[in-house]
């Protein structure tokens, strides 16, 4: 499973670093855009690039622009989630304004309430804001009733401070699936948020810098270690989309492929999907309909970015087919396909899988 990798997948120990860097000292730092044809690429230039950038040089904003604190109104924060597209938000301390404390999910909250509340109130074709405004108990959540995973020494975020290299962001991404973004704090001790890092990032980063792998781009995916082949989670496109994301909780994964009556992959569904149809305050009540019709009111907001066919591969494409398919996309997993034909799913490359790949 996509949530069982193994230790072997773990972040390389300080020796191996060294080796690394060995390696790749007499390697001079070159532009890809470079008119000198005669450059001879094999991959080792975008492992000095990764090893001597710090992780902070990837940044797409200047500041956090949507945050909470423990002690907000979780319905507030719900609110704010959905009106700008967002997964997550960060979370800080109520009394210091910029020590991190964790993120809390779109996932999370709607978790609480369908727990709560159940599909008697929940499924009822509502104005959910409204719902919220009459319901005493949820008026009195905050985000720190329902936030899944705060700050501890064990929790899945693994914070990095500003100073640390993209490598080592790379690693952290490689080891655990579950890791999407990862805190950038100026320092351990006052845990103060400075940027977010995530998975895509890294994959658009990996994408802007494909020449610099040379002939690793042209790896194919049967070829390529670390991909989950066999033993894909999938759910039928006539389940109830309530039931398929309790799966997506129970395996502790972020998205399933989704099949006809014939087990051909037709779609798929992941937590993404959530944020597309929450602003109009119809939310709940659509995730009591069957995955095909969830589905549907996404694929017919023309707003969304998301594809409206199933993007898929098989495992004769390349590493840099995969890759161009993910970003352009903006998906976060490829199922693999046993032929255009039977369209039968047989692996999943998540974008974890890719980024361990390159290393």
């Amino acid at each position: 499973m996509e949530s069982k990798r193994k230790a072997n997948l773990a972040t390389e120990n300080d020796s191996k670093k060294q080796q690394k860097l060995t390696e790749v000292s007499d390697v001079k730092t070159m532009d890809p855009a470079s008119s000198n044809a005669n450059i001879q690429y094999d991959g080792s230039q975008l492992l000095l690039k990764l090893v001597t950038s710090r992780a902070m040089s990837i940044k797409t904003r200047d500041e956090v622009i949507f945050s909470c604190e423990r002690g907000d109104n979780l319905t507030k924060v719900f609110k704010g989630l959905t009106e700008r597209g967002f997964l997550s938000v960060p979370v800080f301390q109520q009394t210091d304004k910029k020590r991190w404390y964790g993120f809390i999910d779109l996932l999370d909250i709607v978790r609480y309430v369908t727990h709560h509340f159940g599909s008697e109130k929940m499924s009822i074709e509502q104005d959910f804001w409204k719902l919220s405004d009459e319901e005493e108990k949820f008026k009195s959540l905050t985000v720190n009733d329902v936030m899944r995973y705060p700050h501890t020494k064990d929790n899945r975020f693994s914070p990095i401070t500003q100073n640390y290299s993209l490598f080592s962001a790379f690693e952290i991404f490689a080891r655990d699936p579950n890791v999407h973004r990862i805190p950038i704090l100026d320092n351990m001790a006052n845990r103060h948020l400075v940027s977010i890092l995530t998975q895509s990032q890294l994959v658009k980063y990996v994408y802007d810098n494909m020449m610099l792998l040379g002939n690793k781009k042209d790896i194919i995916v049967k070829n390529m270690t670390g991909i989950q082949m066999g033993g894909v989670v999938t759910v039928p496109s006539s389940m109830l989309a309530i039931e398929a994301f309790k799966i997506l909780e129970e395996k502790d994964i972020n998205g399933v492929a989704v099949l006809n009556d014939k087990g051909e992959l037709v779609d798929t569904l992941s937590v993404r999907d959530l944020q597309a149809i929450a602003t109009d305050g119809s939310f709940f009540w659509k995730l009591y309909k069957t995955v095909e019709e969830f589905l549907g009111y996404i694929k017919n907001d023309q707003v969304t970015v998301r594809p409206r066919t199933p993007v898929f591969c098989m495992d004769g494409d390349t590493f840099e087919s995969v890759l161009t398919k993910i970003y352009t996309n903006s998906i976060h997993r490829l199922f693999i396909v046993d032929s255009l034909e039977t369209m039968k799913p047989i692996g999943v490359i998540s974008l974890s899988d890719l980024l361990s790949v390159l290393f």
